[in-house]
């Protein structure tokens, strides 16, 4: 099946990159919610940490901020307890915490 360049084009204008920077970020929050692996778990988060920070860097409306800053805000969120269970420093839990209540606040 062929599809045509203005088909892509209307896709492509439809998606923003803050967009496609959260939809990485899910796909990594995904893996995290069918892991079994603590330490697995905490790789999956850091990686959709990052996609959702960049996304909040690259957010052109206040929905795509908003979106990111809930998605940001849950993954930290459920990092600092994945932290809690492998025993890490309270610190670094504390600083997920933190990190979280911010970007909920900027929701």
């Amino acid at each position: 099946m062929l599809v045509s360049l203005s088909t892509i084009q209307g896709i492509m204008a439809s998606t923003t990159i803050s967009h496609g920077w959260r939809e990485k970020g899910n796909a990594s929050y995904r893996n995290f919610l069918d892991s079994n692996s603590t330490e697995r778990q905490k790789n999956y988060l850091e990686s959709a940490l990052r996609s959702y920070c960049k996304a909040y860097e690259t957010a052109e409306s206040n929905e795509d901020r908003s979106s990111a800053a809930k998605n940001y805000g849950t993954a930290s969120w459920r990092l600092a307890n994945v932290l809690i269970e492998l025993n890490e420093k309270a610190t670094f839990c504390e600083f997920r915490f933190r990190e979280a209540v911010s970007y909920f606040s900027k929701v």
